[in-house]
């Protein structure tokens, strides 16, 4: 696969799909569960210092979304990251996913070797390249974000395994 618009986008909506299909399994399991509610699996932290469910979709959101603007200068909107629930949350991925529909590959593949700043609260951050961007933050930062949401659905008891995780990414033949 090669071009950075390959590399990222289908690879965002695929996986942002699959983090949908975790938060059906999740709600459902609140739903069916005694003794776990929708609010105690989204407030809940693997540790102390860091973040529940709401803030884990909300970064595998907003990383796919910058990643268009930072790489494809495409204009985005701001999305509030103010979810509270399984359904705004199943929302903002499909909000995402629509965005990201929106990005043209041209322009994405064209910045593959230009140098990417990355502003951020914690300051900016240079990357040499568009590749190396995508590379070394983009994706890393997409599935660290992804694999939280996972995990804290897990350890809550929701039943979930590899293949909820790679949801359609094989194909038996």
């Amino acid at each position: 696969m090669s071009g950075l618009y390959n590399q990222t986008v289908p690879v965002f909506i695929h996986y942002l799909r699959n983090l949908s299909h975790l938060l059906k399994k999740g709600a459902q399991f609140c739903e069916e569960k005694e003794g776990v509610t929708a609010a105690s699996m989204l407030s809940f932290r693997l540790i102390e210092d860091m973040r529940g469910l709401p803030f884990q979709v909300q970064s595998c959101s907003n990383t796919a979304k910058f990643t268009i603007q930072r790489i494809g200068n495409h204009e985005v909107p701001t999305l509030e990251d103010n979810e509270s629930t399984f359904e705004e949350l199943q929302a903002r991925i499909e909000r995402t996913i629509q965005i990201l529909e929106m990005a043209k590959p041209e322009a994405m593949d064209a910045l593959a070797d230009k140098e990417v700043i990355m502003e951020t609260k914690m300051g900016n951050f240079r990357f040499a390249t568009g590749q190396e961007y995508v590379s070394n933050y983009a994706i890393p930062n997409f599935h660290f974000h992804l694999t939280t949401a996972y995990c804290i659905m897990r350890h809550l008891g929701v039943p979930l395994g590899a293949m909820d995780y790679l949801k359609d990414v094989f194909h038996k033949v």
